[in-house]
C-alpha cells in the first residue's frame, strides 16, 4: 500500500495516488481518473515533442541507475527503417525493493500507458512487460488490463484512431535475479539462458532480436503520462532544492521500522523523515544501526550517514551510497551484521549466472570465508582476503552482479569492523556450525 507524506506543501500524491482503490484497476475507473488523456494527447504529437517534454521533466531511470528517461528514449535511430522495441523491466528481484509490484496491482493502466507512450516516442510498434515469475497478482491484474486496453483501443493496430501501432506483449520469468539486468532480460525473452550480454554494442543500437531497443523501469514509465498531463515545469517543481532529481519516488522501507510499507516522497525528501516521521522510527526499546537505501546491491550506511541524507541521487551519494532502486532495508541495534552481510553475500553467490570466473568463483569464496567468520573460525589475515576478492569482482565482469555483492562486504567491514573482530577473537559466540 502506499503512503503519501504530506508535509511538504509542494507534494501530491503522483504514482501512488489510487493504491488500494479496486476501480483503479479497470479501464472505466482508470479513464474516471483522467487515465490515457496523455496517450491520447501523444498520439497527436510528433515523436520528438514528447521526448523533449520528458528531457526537460528531469524523469530519471526509476530501476536504479538514475539515467535521464529523455535522453535515453533519444539514443534510439530517428527513422524507424527496421523494427524498434520497447521492454519494461518489471522483473523487481532487487532484495528490499517492492514498488513496482504496487504500481501493477493497483494502477496496471498507467503502466500500460507510460509502455504505449514511451514506444511511440521512440518508433517502437511492439512494447514487452518482462515479469518477475513469482508475482501471481500482478501478472493477472495486468493480463486483464492489457485485454481491456486492447478491446477499448487504447492498444493495437490504430490507437484510439490515430493510425499508430502498439502492441503489447506480457512475458512472465521464472525467478531469475540476474533477468532484471537489461541484456539477460532480452536473452530471455528470447528464449535463451538469461546471461547478461557484453556492451558494446548497446541495446539502442542491436538489442532484442538484434532491433534497436530502449529498456525502462516500471516506475519510470508509469510517470510519464503525469508528465505529458501536467508538464515538465510541474514534475520539475516536485523536487526540495535539487535540480538534478526531480519529481516524486516510491521508496519500499522494510525491517527493523514500526510502519514498513511503500512511501511516496519528493525528491530531496531528509531520510530521517522517512525513517522517523513516515515509519514510526525503530520497534519499542531499540535504536537504528544501520540502513541500506537502495536495495541490496549498494554500500550499506550507518544510522548517522542515513539520518544526514536527503533522499536523492545526489544526496545518497554524498553519504557514500547510492539510491538504486529505493528499497530500504533498515537494521537496529539487535542486528548481527556480519551475518546479514552473509545472507546478501549468498544470495548473490546463489543468483550468479557463472558466465564470469570473477563473479562465479568470488562471489562462492567470500560467502565461504563469512562462514568460516561466523563458525568462529576466521583469522585476521580474512580482512585483506575479503577485500582483495572485493577489488577482483569489482568492475571486472559482464554485469555488476558480483558489484553488488562487494558492496555490502566492503561497506560492512569499514562501518562495522569491530562485530567481524569479535568473531575471530572468540569473543562472540559462533552463529553457525563450524565449516
Amino acid at each position: 500500500m502506499g503512503y503519501p507524506h504530506p508535509s511538504h506543501p509542494k507534494e501530491t500524491p503522483v504514482l501512488s495516488k489510487h493504491f488500494g482503490d479496486p476501480e483503479a484497476r479497470t479501464f472505466d475507473g482508470w479513464v474516471k481518473h483522467g487515465g490515457y488523456e496523455a496517450l491520447r494527447k501523444a498520439v497527436g504529437m510528433t515523436r520528438e515533442a514528447i521526448i523533449e517534454e520528458v528531457k526537460a521533466s528531469g524523469l530519471r531511470g526509476r530501476g536504479g541507475a538514475g539515467f535521464p528517461t529523455g535522453l535515453k528514449w533519444s539514443f534510439m535511430p530517428k527513422e524507424a527503417v527496421k523494427p524498434h522495441y520497447l521492454v519494461c523491466n518489471a522483473d523487481e528481484s532487487e532484495p528490499g525493493t517492492f514498488k513496482d509490484r504496487e504500481i501493477m496491482r493497483w494502477t496496471p493502466h498507467a503502466l500500460i500507458e507510460g509502455c504505449a507512450i514511451g514506444a511511440y516516442a521512440i518508433g517502437a510498434e511492439r512494447c514487452y512487460i518482462y515479469i518477475r515469475g513469482e508475482f501471481t497478482e500482478p501478472w493477472r491484474v495486468m493480463s486483464n488490463a492489457v485485454d481491456e486496453a486492447v478491446a477499448r483501443g487504447a492498444l493495437g493496430a490504430n490507437v484510439f484512431g490515430s493510425g499508430k501501432r502498439v502492441e503489447m506483449i506480457l512475458h512472465r520469468g521464472a525467478g531469475a535475479y540476474i533477468c532484471g539486468e537489461e541484456t539477460a532480460m532480452m536473452n530471455s525473452i528470447e528464449g535463451k539462458r538469461g546471461n547478461p550480454r557484453i556492451k558494446p554494442p548497446f541495446p539502442a543500437v542491436a538489442g532484442l532480436f538484434g532491433m534497436p531497443t530502449t529498456i525502462n523501469n516500471v516506475e519510470t514509465l508509469a510517470a510519464v503520462p503525469h508528465i505529458l498531463n501536467r508538464g515538465a515545469e510541474w514534475y520539475k517543481g516536485l523536487c526540495l532544492g535539487n535540480p538534478k532529481s526531480t519529481g516524486t519516488k516510491l521508496v519500499s522501507v522494510c525491517g527493523h521500522v514500526q510502519r514498513p510499507g511503500n512511501y511516496e516522497v519528493v525528491m530531496g525528501t531528509p531520510v530521517r523523515e522517512i525513517l522517523y516521521d513516515m515509519c514510526g522510527g525503530p520497534l519499542p526499546g531499540r535504536t537504528f544501526k544501520a540502513v541500506i537505501p537502495g536495495g541490496s546491491s549498494v554500500p550499506i550506511m550507518t544510522i548517522e550517514e542515513a539520518e544526514a541524507a536527503l533522499f536523492d541521487y545526489e544526496g545518497i551519494v554524498a553519504q557514500g551510497s547510492m539510491l538504486g532502486s529505493a528499497g530500504m532495508i533498515v537494521m537496529d541495534d539487535t542486528t548481527d551484521m556480519v551475518y546479514q552481510i552473509w545472507r546478501l553475500a549468498k544470495f548473490y553467490a546463489h543468483e550468479s549466472c557463472a558466465q564470469c570466473t570473477q563473479c562465479r568463483e568470488g562471489t562462492a569464496w567470500t560467502t565461504r570465508i563469512f562462514e568460516r567468520i561466523l563458525s568462529g573460525k576466521g583469522k585476521q589475515e580474512d580482512f585483506q582476503l575479503l577485500l582483495e576478492l572485493s577489488e577482483n569482482m569489482t568492475g571486472k565482469t559482464i554485469c555488476v552482479l558480483s558489484d553488488s555483492c562487494a558492496a555490502p562486504v566492503v561497506s560492512g567491514i569499514q562501518k562495522f569492523r569491530s562485530e567481524f573482530e569479535a568473531y575471530i577473537a572468540g569473543a562472540r559466540e559462533p552463529a553457525m556450525a563450524a565449516v
